[in-house]
Formats: C-alpha cells, structure tokens, sequence
C-alpha cells in the first residue's frame, strides 16, 4: 500500500517471514529505506563523488546508476552505519 502527498511518499507492506522477529533487519518490520530526492542527476553524483567516497562509505548495486522505475530515474544507494538503506534519487 502506498500514499502520495506531493512530493512525499510513504510505501506499507508486510514483512517477510524469514524476517519476522529478528532485532533490526531493514527488510524486518519498520523503515526499510529513505530517499531524498534532488534536482539534478548531477547532484547525485556529486553527493557520491563528495560525501560517500572521501567517507569510505560503499554505494549498493553498483550505484550511482541509472534504473527502469521511470524514463530518468538516476540514484545512488548506501546503508547508514545501522544498515538503513538511503538513497539521493533525481528523477
């Protein structure tokens, strides 16, 4: 289930079994992922270029990169040190 209030969305659904009862798993029960959207597709690769890689911080999927949920969907994804899925997403 999803809700769309302008620019924000929130997305529900129900946790997986093999992921029921465990302390925090981001595909557990409760957040699993945050996105902040930007204005530019060069804004998401300068958050990469500027804030994850002086860090050491590791992108996810091979990110930053482009992806088929719209035309022009161009994110990059990493995990925060509690292994919360944050995504900078232009589209």
């Amino acid at each position: 289930m999803g809700f769309r209030l302008g620019e924000g969305e929130i997305w529900i659904k129900e946790t997986e079994p093999k992921y029921k009862g465990r302390f925090f798993h981001r595909k557990s029960t409760g957040l699993n992922h945050l996105a902040f959207r930007v204005e530019t597709k060069e804004e998401v690769d300068l958050f990469y270029r500027e804030f994850l890689k002086p860090r050491n911080i590791s992108s996810l999927y091979d990110s930053p990169a482009h992806y088929p949920y719209t035309e022009k969907y161009y994110a990059v994804y990493f995990e925060d040190p509690d292994r919360i899925k944050l995504e900078i997403v232009h589209f």
